[in-house]
C-alpha cells in the first residue's frame, strides 16, 4: 500500500506540473517543442507554491550559446497576478564545455523517476498478516519539495524525464545511479551558472 501511495504520489505531481506546462510556456514565450539542435530546458517548482524556475541553455541557428533563467509565478484569483522575470547567465567555463558536462551527467539517457520506483525500497520482511505471509519493503517518501521536469534534445535525439526531490532521496538511497547523476547535473547548474543555489 504504501509503495502503491507513492507511485500515486510520483505520477499526480508529474500529472498536474504536466498539464501546465503548455500554459507557462506561453506566458514566457516559449513553444512547447524544443526546436534547436542542442537545447535543455528544466523546469523546478517548489513545494506548493505557485512558482516555477525555468533553466534554459541552447544552441540558436548562428552556432551561439545562450542560457537564461526565468522565474514564473503564475496567476492565483484573487491572490497574486501572473509575474515574469528573465535574466540571461553566463557560464564560468565556455558553454561547448558546459554542454559536454550536462551529457556527462547521462541526462539524455535517464529515465522517468517513476520507472526506477523499485530501486527506492530497502530492508524487505516477510511478516503474516490476516494469516498470510506477505514481502513488505521500507520505503521513503516525501510529500513536499522539488519537482524537476527536464527536456533535453541533441540532434534528433530527445528526452522528458521527472524527478521529484532527487537530493533528499539522494541521501536515503545512496547508490542509485540516477540520482547520482541527476544530483550531478543540479550541482553543475549550481556551479556553472549560480542558479538555484539555496539547497
Amino acid at each position: 500500500m504504501k509503495k502503491l501511495l507513492i507511485l500515486i504520489i510520483i505520477l499526480s505531481n508529474s500529472t498536474l506540473f504536466g498539464q501546465n506546462l503548455t500554459e507557462i510556456n506561453e506566458n514566457v514565450g516559449f513553444t512547447d517543442s524544443l526546436n534547436n539542435k542542442k537545447e535543455i530546458r528544466i523546469y523546478r517548482t517548489s513545494g506548493m507554491t505557485n512558482y516555477t524556475g525555468i533553466f534554459r541553455m541552447y544552441q540558436d541557428s548562428t552556432e551561439k550559446w545562450r542560457a537564461e533563467l526565468i522565474d514564473h509565478y503564475a496567476k492565483v484569483p484573487n491572490q497574486a497576478k501572473l509575474k515574469i522575470e528573465k535574466r540571461k547567465l553566463k557560464s564560468k567555463r565556455k558553454m561547448d564545455l558546459v554542454w559536454l558536462e550536462i551529457q556527462k551527467t547521462n541526462i539524455q539517457n535517464l529515465p522517468n523517476m517513476a520507472d526506477i520506483d523499485w530501486k527506492l525500497k530497502k530492508e524487505p520482511v516477510i511478516h503474516e498478516m490476516d494469516g498470510e505471509k506477505v514481502l513488505s519493503w521500507k520505503q521513503s517518501s516525501i510529500l513536499d519539495g522539488e519537482g524537476f521536469d527536464v527536456q533535453i534534445r541533441w540532434g534528433k535525439e530527445f528526452n522528458r524525464i521527472y524527478y521529484s526531490n532527487p537530493e533528499s532521496y539522494l541521501r536515503s538511497y545512496e547508490n542509485v545511479d540516477e540520482l547520482i547523476y541527476f544530483s550531478e547535473l543540479l550541482k553543475l547548474l549550481r556551479t556553472e551558472f549560480s542558479v538555484w543555489k539555496n539547497n
